[in-house]
């Protein structure tokens, strides 16, 4: 794979494409190799975030890029740069699809995937490691930004979609330069405001660039889509909201693409906020989580009265029609969506996906999914929805040859599933979630005395809440032929 050998990295990738930009004018601007990463790095990888054995089993070694490309601010012909982490299996001869994920919100600069730093960079060398060519773009404002972006316009979809779809741009000119083949599969996923993004990214692709792209599958998680009901709701509430900074941000992150909502902050805001919060966002040295600490519990205390009564009252209020620009539900994804998420999901409202779910199958949406892994917290629920989004990727993606997804030849089937079993989370107390790449199987719960006490077909969201106290053991079978599939144990605690 040319200059991403392991003993070949070096200068040679950015020498490369010093030559090869010269000849035609793209979206990238450089790329360099930060890490490479073996299948037994990754396993250590994986033991160090404390995810469960078997989660993911790396079958390539991963090379991790640092790449600065193009994009647009505010409108397509205001170029700028942007930066992202690009993670790239070591295989040969087996065309690649290319995955873009977004990752969650970020307000410190750095806390992004070019800097290997926050910004849930990790995912994209899980998924790496079993052959899907990752990109992760830092978004506008972080990461290498362009001094002319001098804040992050968070929750801003169509920024949010042109940075997604010009770092696939890219990683498509990374490819090319590098010899790597790619498969024209198009696969995005991404978690709360990356879940979003997601979504931003393919309906801006399908409605201006699908003589481009054609997106395979989208996996977007617990992410604001509904924009219209759930900003108005959390600007009107009267009740603490866990992440208290994102109306600031918002705020803040519009007015610096529209210059609209004020002339200075204090029209804005209340002190001390009127202060704080711009030197807090534009600085870009503190964490979202920090800012969080610093800000009102009840996010609307932060707003002046007067902004909030207008806003309430007027529909055509201006911050309500810029909400309304970047709101995600009037519109028909054709491309295959399943949304991921969690009813207990106290930052990003489940109800998000579910009003997504409804109103793109009434538009008329072809391929709509949802799956509701219960009552797990905002935090909990990401690693159900990874898990399942790579399931679903796939589901879909290519064999090397170029055939539709099927049993690999020559591997048993039940040697390949029963690597991948595992329980989440464990220990539980009330769901455990088995981890099955099935689509017609039994789950058998036995307790320590061989005692079955539990038998479900096609569900593999174990309801523990009735069992004592102890170490539970799960075996798998096909459902029709009853061939073993897998097994596994998981602790419960209440």
């Amino acid at each position: 794979m040319n200059c991403f050998h392991p003993f070949k990295i070096a200068l040679i990738s950015l020498l490369v494409w010093s030559s090869f930009s010269s000849l035609k004018a793209q979206q990238l601007i450089s790329y360099e190799v930060l890490d490479t990463f073996t299948t037994a790095d990754i396993n250590g990888l994986m033991d160090d975030l404390g995810l469960p054995a078997g989660i993911v089993v790396p079958e390539y070694d991963v090379v991790y890029c640092k790449v600065l490309y193009n994009t647009a601010y505010k409108t397509l012909d205001n170029q700028v740069q942007a930066s992202g982490g690009m993670a790239i299996p070591l295989i040969d001869d087996c065309p690649l699809p290319l995955v873009s994920y977004q990752h969650g919100t970020q307000a410190k600069v750095n806390n992004v995937s070019s800097n290997m730093n926050g910004g849930q960079w990790e995912v994209t060398i899980l998924y790496a490691s079993v052959g899907y060519m990752v990109g992760s773009p830092d978004y506008l404002g972080l990461g290498d930004p362009d001094p002319e972006v001098i804040v992050h316009p968070y929750m801003h979809h169509w920024s949010q979609a042109h940075t997604t779809i010009n770092m696939l741009r890219a990683g498509r000119e990374i490819a090319e330069a590098e010899g790597i083949a790619l498969n024209d599969q198009i696969f995005f996923f991404g978690y709360s405001q990356g879940g979003s993004a997601s979504v931003a990214a393919q309906k801006y692709i399908e409605e201006f660039y699908s003589d481009e792209f054609q997106v395979t599958a989208n996996a977007p998680m617990s992410g604001a889509y509904d924009l219209k009901v759930a900003q108005v709701e959390l600007i009107a509430s009267d009740e603490v909201y866990p992440t208290p900074g994102y109306l600031p941000y918002i705020i803040i992150g519009y007015e610096s693409i529209y210059d609209v909502l004020y002339d200075d902050p204090s029209e804005m805001f209340v002190a001390p906020y009127d202060s704080l919060m711009p030197a807090l966002f534009y600085g870009g040295e503190h964490s979202i989580g920090a800012i969080n600490g610093m800000s009102e519990p009840i996010p609307k205390h932060m707003i002046q009265d007067s902004v909030v009564e207008a806003f309430i009252s007027d529909t055509l209020h201006p911050f309500r029609q810029l909400l309304a620009e970047s709101h995600l539900l009037e519109w028909a994804p054709q491309a295959p969506v399943k949304l991921h998420y969690c009813s207990g999901d106290e930052q990003v409202t489940y109800l998000n996906s579910e009003n997504a779910y409804d109103q793109w199958t009434a538009n008329g949406a072809p391929n709509v999914e949802k799956a509701n892994f219960g009552p797990f917290t905002h935090n909990d629920c990401a690693l159900f929805c990874f898990v399942a989004a790579r399931d679903y990727f796939d589901s879909f993606k290519l064999n090397c040859d170029g055939t539709p997804p099927g049993n690999p030849v020559g591997i048993a089937i039940d040697e390949q599933l029963s690597q991948r079993l595992f329980a989440f989370p464990n220990p539980g107390s009330d769901l455990v979630r088995i981890g099955i790449a099935h689509q017609d199987y039994t789950v058998v719960v036995y307790d320590l005395l061989g005692k079955k006490v539990l038998n479900q077909n096609n569900d593999n969201d174990l309801d523990v809440s009735d069992l004592s106290n102890g170490t539970y053991f799960f075996q798998v079978s096909d459902k029709q032929n009853g061939a073993f599939l897998g097994s596994g144990s998981f602790v419960v605690t209440h």
